[in-house]
């Protein structure tokens, strides 16, 4: 991950790049994963040529017990507007699971694992629970996403976990492949992953 220790000035609605009708300030937003650029900050996903700048951050939970927190870092496209997060390419979106702690469990899932390490306490272990019959729901949307990348007479969820774990090694090597060629992450096709119209 890159170094973000420069501070800028917050973006304000008196500067340009942003005039929305009825001066309601509403900007649109995307997620994207810190793996998906090599720089300081990223491109704006739009194209646009400005220079992309340090908009504040935010908190979400880092673990299911709430107890700790985990800093996202937003940035702000002056050019057309765009709020972009950079989501740490070790979490999932909309998820406060750590992807290494989901990996063991699915591996331990479909017979290849021994599952987390140390074992999870109840908060998480129903969220990987739940993660895991929400992946279930998602078998042909991710068959169709790899396409040729995994076999396509796969037909369980444990199959195909296989089939991922083969053609992209890691849960942030599938995520990342997910995100940057279809806009969907492993658990939903969040609406946060694509361009705002």
């Amino acid at each position: 991950m890159a170094d973000w220790s420069v501070e800028e000035a917050p973006w304000s609605p008196e500067e340009p790049g942003v005039d929305l009708p009825g001066g309601v300030w509403s900007l649109p937003s995307i997620q994207i994963r810190d793996d998906s650029f090599t720089t300081d900050r990223p491109n704006c996903p739009r194209g646009c040529s400005c220079r992309i700048h340090h908009h504040g951050s935010y908190t979400r939970f880092a673990t299911p017990s709430g107890q700790e927190l985990l800093t996202i870092l937003r940035f702000l496209c002056r050019g057309c507007g765009l709020t972009i997060s950079v989501l740490p390419a070790s979490r999932l979106p909309h998820r406060a699971l750590e992807a290494g702690r989901l990996q063991a469990h699915a591996d331990r899932q479909a017979g290849v694992g021994q599952g987390p390490d140390p074992p999870p306490d109840a908060p998480e272990a129903g969220c990987l629970r739940r993660a895991w019959t929400r992946l279930r729901t998602r078998v042909e949307v991710l068959k169709n996403a790899f396409g040729p990348l995994v076999s396509v007479s796969i037909g369980s969820v444990e199959a195909l976990w296989l089939g991922m774990r083969r053609a992209k090694a890691t849960l942030p090597g599938i995520l990342g492949f997910l995100a940057t060629t279809h806009k969907i992450s492993l658990l939903g096709d969040y609406r946060c992953l694509r361009l705002p119209g």
